[in-house]
């Protein structure tokens, strides 16, 4: 008798040891399984040659998007970002011991930097800055890196390919002690060769509405790469070269410019179900015919609910979207959706598993041709 008891006295330590030990893998690891294949392609003039010889409007122009683009230099040593709310679970000192990794998987959404992803293709970028200490980052929930880091490589591109443009999204901004106008500023003011970001607008947003806005309107006749900024804030008599970006995601609010329906689940299911949910909504209504319509097709990492056994199983966002990708742009109702979204947002878009960013630069190009 004393030796079975003994024997599940050590068959149990065993069990309940193994589980911290996962727990504490889980928690702490802070790498992604996810890997990068080189398919040899180059996607730089994806736009210029969609959209060759015609004049759209920029908010019908199909185009690959990156959530979260300046997150690739999240670690698990990375800082809590200041805007972060005082009682997000990720301030927590005691959990962030345990589980400090995580955090880090589930903040960097993308891998690259920005060079890598405008050839890859990426001509929306998801952009979330914090000032700290008089200096600009790029963050996701944790700093990433300082906004110098990728904007030099957005100008040198910008400078390199004329006829492409991109959007400027910044959709979250933690300003600390600067303003808007100390934003804009710096955006003015950091140079690559003489050019800043704000060089590229070539047009007056103030009189033109971005729903009347056109392809030769931000390229200069498809002769100069262009840019196209939305942001938080209205215009006064400094900030003049943006959008405003409004609230079109937020029901209830006033739509300016952008309709980016987020679906918070890391289900698969749930998340095909909503894009064409959102995909049948916005067919069905002119609301949205004159502001950017983006196609959140990136999971949501959550650690409480339903949908927490997804998130532990797919172990980063990463990861979770190097498999969600591949299989997005295999839906056969795939290339139906830019009709309704043009602007296809991912985690880790510069992905070619199941050759994705083939396929979906494939898809974009021949829907920007097929348009009138």
């Amino acid at each position: 008798m004393k030796k079975i008891i003994k024997r599940i006295s050590v068959i149990t330590s065993f069990v309940l040891l193994s589980a911290i030990l996962l727990v504490l893998v889980f928690g702490k690891a802070g790498f992604s399984f996810a890997g990068y294949i080189e398919d040899g392609d180059d996607y730089s003039d994806v736009i210029s040659l969609g959209v060759a010889d015609k004049n759209p409007r920029i908010v019908d122009i199909a185009m690959l998007g990156a959530h979260d683009a300046f997150s690739s230099r999240i670690t698990k040593d990375s800082p809590v970002d200041p805007g972060e709310a005082e009682d997000s679970i990720i301030r927590n000192k005691t959990v962030a011991f345990f589980a400090d990794g995580l955090f880090a998987r589930l903040s960097k959404s993308q891998r690259g930097d920005a060079t890598e992803m405008l050839e890859n293709g990426v001509r929306y970028l998801d952009v979330r800055l914090s000032y700290i200490e008089g200096t600009w980052y790029t963050k996701h929930a944790l700093v990433s890196d300082e906004l110098s880091y990728y904007l030099g490589d957005v100008i040198a591109f910008l400078d390199d390919h004329p006829g492409e443009f991109i959007v400027f999204d910044i959709q979250h901004v933690y300003l600390g002690e600067a303003t808007f106008d100390d934003l804009f500023t710096y955006l003015d003011t950091f140079e690559v060769d003489g050019k800043s970001l704000l060089d590229f607008v070539h047009f007056d947003p103030t009189t033109i509405a971005l729903g009347d806005l056109r392809y030769d309107d931000v390229t200069d006749g498809g002769t100069k790469s262009g840019v196209v900024l939305l942001a938080k804030t209205e215009h006064s008599p400094t900030l003049q070269k943006h959008y405003e970006r409004g609230e079109g995601d937020t029901e209830g609010s006033d739509i300016v410019s952008i309709r980016s329906l987020w679906h918070n689940t890391s289900d698969s299911k749930k998340m095909l179900n909503g894009i064409r949910e959102e995909y049948e909504n916005i067919s069905g209504s002119d609301t949205y015919d004159d502001i950017f319509r983006v196609n959140q097709a990136q999971k949501t990492g959550v650690i409480s609910g339903a949908d927490l056994l997804d998130t532990i199983v797919g172990w980063s966002l990463l990861d979770m979207a190097s498999y969600f990708n591949s299989r997005l742009v295999r839906q056969t109702d795939f290339a139906d959706w830019f009709s309704a979204m043009p602007i296809l947002m991912v985690d880790y878009a510069i992905s070619n598993r199941g050759h994705f960013n083939y396929l979906a630069n494939f898809a974009i190009l021949a829907y920007n041709q097929a348009q009138v």
